[in-house]
């Protein structure tokens, strides 16, 4: 019996192994054997490879010729299997089987080869939990971020389930990945950001991961509005198709759903003199920052489906800060202001109260507006859909008077979530409940 607590990368063993005759080799064995079966083949995978990197060919074929009376027949099996078919390595049985595999090509370009139906997919991006859900798919989940599971009053709302889902802390597009988290839940598949030094860290582990946003200026931007109506329909097609099951369907409704409201909205909005669209200022209340904002790179289009034109930096990083100088020479008729930053409350009280800002036209008219809660945020994901509804009836609420967010609220839960909402919680979602 090998001793000691057991590790989750079995790499660890190639140090740690007890020292006799063949030791490290029996060890591996002894790991293989007793470690769960659908891991089996990315562990012998993982081992050969260590071997292969650190001895020559010539050096292993010596080393099983005079030693492979001391190794178990299961292993040289194993061993021959993994060389002769390349393999996703060797399971008890026909029964236990790894899941198939196939291959796609994600948002930023890689191709990867990912389960047919995988079962336990880590969501890491902010979003991706909510899409997941939103394609039918909850049961797939094996694993989310912490704040995911515990701070979004929505997202707990329409699936009590997630407060017990395996979570991890600390994951962010500059927080180094922590493969030993992904491979004790025994996750299949996991949705990343694309960091490449990250994404090769579990390409070594034999994880497969997908992107399904760039990061800030990366790719390149949409050329008018039904690219960028596009771009956001892609992605949530693509993690569908990344998905399996039912969640195709699922995207085929919600995609119908995403360009009839569009057209609902452009059909009026289009008809409005672009010298009458009123210029939109969008704070992401980062910290207590009313400065801080976004590019205008896609969202000018979402502002201009909606009858707005948005004034912001067109460069920069995730959150640019402006200057306050620069607030007031745009001028901005209408500001939004999102969850995002944790502190919306605190910038709208600042926008009312500081002298500063006394003279900006939205300050004036109190044409002041935080952006509604959705089951993440609901301007981000596929509740982006409904973000634009609110949106153009605050921009223009003289001909979207027909529009009763309430009931468009309560309609988006029951038919992409499968909740039944409430008037008064539909209520308290378009004033912003929870962050």
């Amino acid at each position: 019996m090998i001793s000691g607590q057991r590790s989750k990368d079995p790499r660890v063993w190639l140090e740690t192994a007890p020292p006799p005759v063949f030791g490290k080799e029996r060890a591996f064995l002894f790991y293989i054997l007793t470690a769960p079966s659908r891991r089996r083949g990315f562990f012998i995978q993982l081992i050969l490879r260590e071997l292969t990197n650190r001895m020559k060919l010539t050096e292993i074929k010596e080393m099983l010729n005079k030693r492979i009376n001391l190794i178990s027949p299961v292993l040289s099996v194993i061993i021959v299997l993994t060389f002769v078919i390349g393999g996703t390595g060797c399971t008890d049985s026909k029964k236990e089987a790894g899941p198939a595999t196939r291959e796609v090509t994600d948002i930023s370009g890689r191709r990867v080869n990912v389960p047919v139906y995988p079962r336990r997919v880590a969501t890491m991006p902010g979003p991706i939990y909510e899409m997941v859900f939103m394609l039918g798919a909850k049961d797939q989940i094996g694993l989310v971020r912490q704040d995911h599971a515990t701070v979004y009053p929505l997202a707990l709302l329409t699936n009590p389930e997630l407060a017990g889902y395996p979570k991890i802390a600390n994951v962010g597009p500059r927080t180094p990945v922590n493969i030993e988290e992904y491979l004790k839940n025994d996750v299949d598949l996991v949705i990343y950001y694309n960091i490449p030094q990250e994404l090769k860290k579990f390409d070594m582990a034999g994880l497969p991961a997908v992107v399904l946003n760039l990061n800030g200026n990366a790719g390149q931007a949409p050329a008018d509005i039904d690219e960028a109506i596009a771009d956001l329909d892609e992605r949530i097609r693509f993690t569908s198709e990344v998905l399996g099951g039912d969640a195709p369907g699922k995207y085929r409704r919600w995609s119908g759903y995403l360009h009839d409201t569009v057209e609902r909205i452009r059909s009026r909005t289009s008809k409005i003199p672009r010298l009458e669209y009123p210029v939109v200022y969008w704070a992401n209340s980062w910290g207590p920052n009313l400065l801080a904002t976004y590019i205008t790179r896609t969202n000018k289009y979402f502002i201009e489906l909606c009858g707005g034109k948005l004034a912001g930096p067109e460069k920069g990083g995730k959150f640019p800060e402006i200057t306050r100088e620069q607030l007031l020479v745009w001028e901005p008729e209408v500001i939004i202001i999102d969850n995002h930053g944790r502190n919306p409350t605190v910038v709208i009280e600042e926008l009312r109260t500081d002298a500063d800002w006394a003279s900006l036209p939205a300050v004036k008219s109190d044409r002041i507006h935080r952006i509604p809660s959705g089951v993440f945020f609901l301007d981000k994901a596929s509740s982006k859909v409904v973000f634009f509804l609110w949106l153009a009836k605050k921009l223009h609420p003289e001909i979207f008077q027909d529009v009763d967010m309430v009931q468009e609220m309560k309609y988006y839960f029951e038919t992409f979530y499968n909740y039944k909402m409430t008037t008064e919680e539909a209520e308290k979602a378009l004033q912003g409940w929870g962050r």
